[in-house]
């Protein structure tokens, strides 16, 4: 018995696994000739039932998501079945002809015709401004499914103003590359929600042998007011944090269950029922209904969130969605907007939900809490690569008179990497408001002091003159002749293209103003999404990728650090060669277990598979 679905060695994986996915949607332009106005579009979804409406598309957005993961043999290209089946079944003829007609030879997995980010944007729309009757729901009249397929076409259109398409055009070419990385940051966050395997993995390394160490534990409760992350959990919500993470990947499971004509043949699919999810678990139903009550709202009160003011850009206002990913479709029973933002709790959700439950002035602690834990975490990834091709690593190092320096090091023969770990989250604000101004001051602010901090200790370690600080029992460096500085961030925005070139950008600054000795070379600044470290280090433990090797080479490839780590990761042959990681699968095993223990009171380890 085995709930992970995922679970296959990463190596084992194509090559594009570990890319994100970019691909241009078709708009309602190319189809018509003109662009359609923000007063038509609304328009058309005023004279739609509301609540059938966001339930449909919710139905609408599971489906594709289903597409998109579904591992079943009978889902083979179900993506592309997907996009043909909407299109089918919710396009006029006119605009399925002009679709044939002009774009009939496009593969649909690059040009896809719909995506999250716009189905996310017909259930903002429609929860505010749909108030049609009983006879206007799309799903049972054909006028209204036609005219919710042109609003879907419509709002891709919208998603671009020509003052934004202007500005990609004008000013220098860093001005372009950032507003290129402005208009992609929302959009790329949906479509490229972590890979389920690896929260999967994440969440139980974290919260299962990462906070488990009685030292962390001692220094949260030290640094964190008496903070204790897994026991204040359980007081605040009355259920266990595993138990917690067991229903939310729970609930994903269930939407990975069916094959995609049975989300046809059965509509109703789609739904969760609390009362029934699940039948003999360890969980009483009480601990059910309050996960449901934390992360779900009724659809008056989804309405009302979604007309409340917010400092963000409505059209990537999906924070109401984050927040409580579930509505109530009828008593007992829900609908989850977008299963991607319900996936992303397995590992950021706790952290969300203790600080709103804590007052203003008490939520810091929180927040230093999950930096120390994800410090902590990283280091214990990064402990994978010790030994490895020479590499020697020290974790949470600093100076001789006990002051911190890095969050951690790896020494392999001249060349130094240094690392800083930077847990933190991008203001909503910042990420969702299209205001370049407002993103890059909160990036510089909430990771770009990681570019400071790092400039700053190397300057310390190699001064151009003076005396050298040491570190605390780590052997001498004086035979460096390279330095590689690495950022790791946990942010899934930090992902983002060109965001690694303008934190290099910021790195080389800084370097300014801490000048090292001749022949030592600092070199730019890497990047690394956790996601993305966490790919590295399988790697490295399945098929002995040289990690520290692989990222040398990207900054000689690329000084300015425009070849996006991603793309960088599917262009090694490592990716293509067959292995596993001991560790790794270790860790699956047992959260596999753990999470069947709680599901199911009979569950026996050892008739896993």
């Amino acid at each position: 018995m085995c709930i992970l679905q995922a679970a296959i060695p990463l190596a084992a994986l194509p090559y594009t696994a570990f890319m994100l996915k970019r691909a241009t949607y078709f708009t309602y332009r190319e189809l018509f000739d003109r662009l359609p106005t923000k007063e038509e579009l609304d328009g058309i979804i005023k004279g739609l039932n509301a609540f059938n409406t966001v339930l449909l598309t919710a139905r609408l957005n599971t489906m594709l998501r289903h597409a998109t993961w579904s591992r079943n043999p009978q889902d083979k290209k179900a993506f592309e079945n997907f996009q043909l089946w909407f299109a089918a079944a919710f396009l006029d003829m006119d605009t399925k002809q002009r679709l044939e007609s002009r774009f009939g030879d496009q593969d649909l997995t690059r040009r896809p015709v719909f995506h999250p980010m716009q189905f996310l944007n017909i259930m903002r729309l429609a929860l505010d401004l749909a108030d049609g009757d009983e006879n206007a729901k799309p799903d049972t009249s054909e006028l209204h499914s036609h005219q919710l397929g042109a609003a879907c076409l419509m709002v891709n259109d919208l998603f671009l103003s020509e003052e934004e398409q202007q500005n990609l055009k004008t000013g220098s070419i860093d001005d372009r590359r950032k507003q290129l990385m402005l208009q992609s940051l929302a959009s790329l966050e949906i479509s490229n929600p972590t890979p389920v395997r690896n929260l999967f993995f994440r969440s139980y390394a974290t919260y299962r042998i990462v906070l488990r160490d009685p030292e962390l534990l001692g220094r949260i409760r030290k640094e964190c007011g008496g903070l204790d992350i897994e026991k204040d959990f359980e007081t605040h919500f009355g259920i266990t944090l595993m138990g917690w993470l067991s229903l939310v990947y729970g609930a994903h499971t269930l939407v990975l269950t069916p094959t995609q004509q049975q989300f046809v043949d059965k509509p109703e699919t789609f739904l969760i029922n609390r009362k029934s999810i699940l039948q003999n678990s360890t969980l009483s139903q009480s601990q059910i209904d309050n996960f449901f009550d934390m992360l779900s709202s009724s659809f008056e009160e989804l309405r009302a969130e979604i007309r409340r003011e917010r400092q963000v850009d409505e059209r990537f206002d999906v924070v109401p969605f984050k927040s409580k990913p579930f509505f109530e479709a009828s008593p007992d029973t829900y609908a989850c907007a977008d299963f991607g933002l319900l996936t992303e709790k397995l590992h950021n959700g706790p952290y969300f939900l203790l600080s709103n439950k804590l007052p203003k002035d008490e939520r810091a602690k929180v927040f230093n809490a999950w930096g120390l834990l994800f410090e902590a975490y990283v280091n214990w990834l990064l402990k994978g690569l010790h030994g490895r091709h020479s590499a020697q690593f020290y974790p949470d190092t600093c100076w001789e008179d006990g002051e911190k320096s890095f969050d951690a090091i790896f020494i392999k023969s001249r060349v130094l990497a240094v690392m800083e770990h930077k847990g933190g989250f991008l203001n909503q604000d910042a990420r969702y408001s299209n205001d370049l101004n407002r993103f890059m001051i909160d990036l510089q602010k909430k990771i770009g002091a990681g570019c400071t901090q790092l400039a700053r200790n190397i300057g310390a370690l190699f001064p151009e003159t003076g005396s050298a600080r040491m570190l605390h029992d780590i052997p001498a460096l004086s035979n460096t002749l390279y330095v590689l500085p690495v950022l790791i961030v946990q942010d899934l925005m930090l992902r983002t293209p060109f965001i690694n070139y303008f934190l290099n950008q910021r790195f080389q600054s800084e370097r300014v103003q801490f000048p090292v000795r001749n022949g030592v070379t600092i070199l730019p600044l890497n990047v690394v999404q956790i996601t993305d470290l966490e790919n590295l280090v399988e790697l490295a433990e399945a098929v002995d990728l040289d990690v520290l090797s692989f990222l040398h080479r990207r900054c000689n490839t690329n000084k300015e650090m425009l070849w996006e780590l991603s793309d960088a990761m599917s262009s090694i042959p490592e990716t293509k060669r067959e292995g596993e990681s001991a560790r790794l699968q270790d860790v699956f095993r047992k959260s596999n277990d753990e999470m069947c223990s709680i599901f199911f009171k009979d569950f026996d380890p050892s008739e896993a598979g």
